[in-house]
């Protein structure tokens, strides 16, 4: 069974509450010879309720995540989840994104890997980038910076000043990095 955009926002909306801070429901045509349109439901949560928001998404169906990506914008990071539902289901996927504010502070979020074990590299990456600690995320050895990488240090954070640190290794191959050994 599918669902329009507009039942999955009101199934969204009552689950809950006034965690729900903001909500919109975006339509695009895709397709130059068979045009086709496509929804996007956005909702911005209370970081609180986002384990919550998570299970009511798997309830409808189990989704494909698109990505988890995040951004420096100011006195927080904000933290987008892309979920697709219906994704089996030729013209009928609909995305539901979950936005959320997290304070430099309080840089934690549950993991969501024992629901879905493929967020483990989009948690693994916004990890090391941006700092979020995932509660229950197992593997945290860094995907894309050296394992030597300084500890506190994020490449993507606006009030990032190690750029000595962050540049160390442009210029070296694998081998020297890593010692001699490839």
């Amino acid at each position: 069974m599918t669902l329009k955009a507009e039942e999955i926002l009101n199934i969204l909306k009552n689950s809950l509450g006034d965690a729900l801070i903001e909500q919109e429901i975006k339509t695009y045509s895709l397709g130059a010879l068979r045009k086709r349109e496509c929804s996007e439901v956005w909702i911005k949560i209370d970081r609180g309720a986002f384990r919550k928001a998570v299970e009511e998404i798997f309830k409808l169906d189990y989704p494909h995540l698109h990505f988890i990506t995040g951004e420096d914008v100011g006195e927080n990071l904000e933290v987008i989840y892309s979920f697709g539902l219906f994704h089996g289901q030729p013209g009928k996927e609909i995305s539901v994104m979950i936005k959320l504010a997290l304070p430099k502070n309080e840089l934690v979020l549950p993991t969501i890997t024992d629901l879905m074990i493929g967020a483990e590299t989009n948690e693994r990456e916004i990890r090391e980038m941006l700092g979020v600690e995932f509660e229950g995320l197992k593997k945290k050895r860094h995907l894309f910076l050296p394992d030597d990488w300084p500890e506190g240090k994020y490449p993507w954070r606006r009030d990032e000043f190690g750029v000595d640190d962050m540049i160390k290794h442009t210029h070296k191959s694998v081998k020297e990095i890593r010692g001699g050994k490839e």
